[in-house]
């Protein structure tokens, strides 16, 4: 009985002290500007998100822009959920909500994507 009350904190010791992520490191995995390019019938196009210490920008062509701050909401393993808020641009001024997939260097954004990171945010000194 002793083992066992033994192991067991050991195990509880052990499983309390992992790391969590926090959302301090999701948000570090989204910095940056990501993009999503292509061509329908003869026509390019492409999405640019950057997302900058809970700033973000949408640009995209044809011509398409959309401005805002962002906060972290919701995680769910490599899900995350954004609050878009004090909007402005083509998609108006309201509060709106997004998903974003994180899968290694890309992301997809609204179920679109995959996005690839163009630009790198410099990490706070």
């Amino acid at each position: 009985m002793k083992l066992f009350l033994a192991l067991f904190f050991i195990a509880l010791v052990g499983f309390s002290s992992a790391p969590a992520r926090s959302k301090n490191s999701d948000d570090q995995q989204i910095q940056g500007t990501w993009r999503l390019d292509g061509n329908n019938g003869g026509h390019s196009w492409f999405l640019e998100w950057t997302f900058e210490r809970g700033k973000f920008t949408l640009r995209g062509y044809p011509p398409l822009l959309q401005e805002g701050s962002y906060r972290i909401t919701k995680t769910e393993g490599n899900k995350l959920t954004l609050e878009l808020y004090d909007q402005k641009g083509n998609f108006g001024t309201e509060t709106s909500q997004i998903e974003i997939i994180i899968d290694k260097d890309k992301l997809k954004i609204k179920g679109q994507g995959p996005f690839a990171r163009v630009k790198a945010t410099p990490k706070p000194l």
